[in-house]
């Protein structure tokens, strides 16, 4: 048994072309879409993070070498991952929204 959702796609929101607005979608493609949608957030969390902690001059007792960089690397990585999983900084839902204006291709025909 195939379970669809049916998803609005935008077009005749976004671009006006009077293009069918409905796509159907399998949950696992919406999940696969989802999960890449958050591991694209988590990997822009992960980068400002990295900045941030840039922004933060070294010396003295702050100073752990290449063994606290990894660490804090990791950290991060973690860190960014559970921030985007609970909702994130909304990122993951604006990709969402361009994912789904993009037109499936149906090849299945030749």
């Amino acid at each position: 048994m195939d379970i669809s959702l049916k998803t609005t796609t935008g077009y005749g929101i976004h671009a006006g072309t009077g293009i069918n607005p409905s796509a159907t979608r399998s949950v696992s493609q919406d999940s696969k879409i989802n999960s890449a949608c958050e591991d694209m957030e988590a990997l822009f969390i992960q980068n400002m993070f990295k900045e941030m902690r840039a922004s933060i001059p070294k010396g003295g007792l702050t100073s752990g070498g290449k063994a606290e960089e990894m660490f804090t690397s990791m950290l991060d990585a973690e860190m960014a991952k559970t921030f985007s999983a609970s909702g994130g900084i909304g990122l993951s839902s604006m990709f969402r929204k361009q994912v789904e204006v993009v037109p499936e291709i149906d090849n299945t025909k030749g």
